[in-house]
């Protein structure tokens, strides 16, 4: 599938969803008008004498219980929606979810966090935040955010107890989909949405205990009273509630339903594991609980989890996911038709346990997929398509997650252990900045002391060495293994981190390109960087951003050139994507002028693209990249961090594939 043709397809989806809100609202609207106007044909003049008759249609009326019902509405969807401004956290916390600690020693939570780390460094994007709904006995899970950035994802107890890993790994598979496909942000949206839509119910709950109280009190002083109609208008609302949570799962079933078919389908292409995803439907099919969510906050958020979180009184035709039976045969056709009653799990495997790389096995029999997909490609080996580096973008597969173990595998434990924890890893972090050279590590110790302490100093003089035996290949995903436990951080820690990274990385003179993507990650992660829910915004294209396209442009032609005659041809290769009259206006920037700063504005300013703008300076980095004959570790290192600003993730790629497939195209074309 096309990353971007999935970005384009959630878009379009936002938009049936305001036409379907619009729908429902419309609706409300006119029910609770009917329900007032029908009330006041019937309502006692002051005299006690019957009303004279109203007109059925009163322009001002209707005016009132609109506005009326467009600040109830519109303020419940405002209230829910910054509610959840802060990403996957914040829905996950609204769920019943606990953050586990990325150093947990418990060994399910241990095992999970394994899966997701590996799926998160072998899909390219940064490791999310992982819950686990603790007071949930059912089989379920999910994934949320705004973007990669703040993504979080959670499995409820009775997910992370009785799964196996390979029935895990295909769960978290179907949610890194999500994750991949753009459906996150859609999702929030839509509780937002849902949550106004679902207020009058609230509010008629509210109305009726209170308007039994009161006329009761009323009826024991008086022996008469209004209670009685209060409770009738506060049934009229729950009535008219239950209007929008029918509207509300006909949206949910709108935007959720093929997306279930297509996760489970690119989970199987992920792991090439069809029982892995199967057997975890086989088992909420055989659990007394099911995948059943008891949260009160569940009816909002069904279209979120892995399977049907809540019983739904209305016709299966609106229910948010495809039956069980149905989505087990798409993946499993062999499957004979029986459930699986799940049980405990009671061992872990020694490698999950201990937090290292390579635990679990990836089926290799039967081909990389069962049956044919459309939309679903195979590039199960892991390896670089015709159509260049950028067609790996938002792809993830069995080849991906095999490299991604094989990386985590060289990255030695005494690093692993240190990004574990908040401390440990601010130290990875400034020792991946660490020079070799003595008299200017002298320089960056007295930075890291004043700055953070002289004790920081010292761990990350300890862990250097470690942080050397990732290999060049290893840093970025060692970075991004620091993520989850960096966001832990207090926010003058952070300021002071963010503050560092800049004179840290300029100590020896100059700048390399890991620098680049290391100061950009960091500003994106780090507390009090941007705002997770202002992230994936649209601006200006990229005809109005020539400055920062000729800063990444000029960035990674000196990142792979030895001279300046190289990086004019491979700039000129990038530019030549705006077409020759364009292309002409474009100037390669001297090296000199790069700096962290204007690059990272740059990165900063492109992240506001539209998705077709965003493919369009992807591909011109590519070209950059590709100019020569050879592709080097630093340009695939810039090339993935600029992906990731723009929210595409790309996994990590062998420079050896890259070169090959390079080598074979170039002798193809003569």
């Amino acid at each position: 599938m096309d990353f971007f043709e999935a970005q384009g397809r959630a878009r379009s989806l936002s938009r049936r969803l305001v036409v379907l809100y619009g729908l429902a609202v419309t609706v409300i609207i006119v029910g609770v008008y009917m329900t007032v106007a029908v009330g006041l044909q019937f309502a006692p003049t002051e005299e006690g004498l019957e009303a004279a008759a109203r007109p059925l249609f009163d322009p001002p009326l209707f005016a009132a219980v609109a506005v009326g019902m467009l600040a109830v509405i519109g303020g419940g969807s405002a209230f829910r929606t910054a509610q959840l401004r802060r990403g996957g956290g914040a829905v996950a916390e609204l769920l019943g979810g606990r953050r586990l600690d990325p150093g947990s020693s418990d060994p399910l939570e241990r095992r999970l966090l394994n899966v997701v780390e590996e799926m998160a460094i072998a899909s390219g994007i940064p490791v999310p935040a992982v819950y686990v709904m603790d007071n949930e006995a059912g089989i379920n899970a999910f994934a949320a955010g705004h973007t990669i950035h703040d993504a979080a994802v959670a499995i409820t107890r009775g997910g992370l107890e009785t799964l196996s890993r390979d029935e895990l790994q295909g769960v978290m598979a179907h949610e890194f989909s999500h994750i991949l496909n753009g459906d996150m942000r859609l999702n929030i949206r839509l509780m937002g949405v849902l949550f106004g839509i679902l207020l009058l119910t609230v509010i008629g709950r509210g109305i009726l205990r209170g308007g039994y109280y009161s006329g009761g009190s009323r009826r024991s002083r008086a022996g008469k009273g209004n209670g009685g109609q209060i409770v009738l208008v506060g049934i009229a609302l729950i009535v008219l509630g239950y209007l929008g949570v029918f509207f509300g799962r006909l949206i949910q079933a709108a935007v959720s339903r093929q997306r279930e078919f297509l996760a489970d389908a690119a989970a199987v292409q992920f792991t090439r594991n069809p029982l892995g995803i199967s057997g975890a439907l086989r088992k909420i099919g055989g659990s007394a609980n099911g995948s059943k969510i008891q949260n009160h906050h569940a009816q909002e958020a069904g279209h979120l989890f892995f399977s049907e979180g809540i019983r739904s009184a209305f016709s299966s035709s609106f229910a948010t996911h495809p039956p069980l039976d149905v989505r087990i045969r798409r993946v499993d056709p062999a499957w004979d038709g029986t459930y699986v009653e799940p049980e405990r799990v009671t061992a872990v495997a020694v490698e999950d346990r201990a937090g290292g790389g390579g635990g679990g096995r990836i089926a290799t029999t039967g081909g990389p997929f069962p049956v044919p997909i459309p939309g679903l490609p195979d590039m199960a080996d892991g390896g670089i398509a015709a159509a260049g580096v950028l067609a790996t973008a938002g792809t993830l597969n069995a080849g991906h997650l095999e490299r991604a173990r094989t990386i985590l595998a060289k990255i030695p434990e005494e690093a692993r252990e240190a990004a574990r924890d908040a401390g440990g890893a601010v130290a990875v972090v400034v020792a991946l900045l660490l020079a070799d050279d003595p008299d200017i590590r002298e320089r960056q110790d007295k930075l890291v002391g004043e700055a953070l302490g002289e004790e920081w100093a010292g761990r990350a003089a300890r862990l250097r060495s470690s942080v050397v035996q990732a290999g060049p290949q290893g840093r970025l995903p060692l970075l991004e293994l620091c993520l989850p436990s960096l966001r832990s951080l207090d926010e003058h820690r952070a300021d002071a981190l963010r503050r560092l990274v800049g004179p840290l990385s300029r100590a020896d003179g100059a700048v390399d390109v890991f620098d680049f993507a290391l100061f950009h990650v960091l500003r994106r992660a780090l507390p009090g960087g941007s705002d997770p829910a202002s992230s994936g915004r649209v601006g200006a294209g990229l005809s109005r951003r020539r400055a920062e396209a000729e800063a990444l442009l000029s960035a990674l032609a000196w990142a792979g050139s030895q001279d300046e005659d190289g990086a004019i041809e491979a700039f000129r290769a990038g530019s030549a994507e705006w077409g020759s009259s364009a292309a002409s206006a474009l100037r390669l920037q001297p090296v000199g002028g790069l700096d962290l700063e204007r690059v990272d504005h740059a990165l900063g300013r492109m992240e506001t693209l539209p998705p077709k703008d965003r493919k369009k300076l992807l591909r011109a980095l590519e070209r950059t990249v590709l100019a020569d004959r050879a592709v080097t570790v630093d340009e695939l290192e810039l090339l993935r961090a600029v992906a990731e600003a723009l929210d595409v993730p790309m996994p990590p790629l062998s420079v050896t594939d890259v070169n090959s497939e390079r080598s074979d195209a170039t002798r193809a074309g003569g």
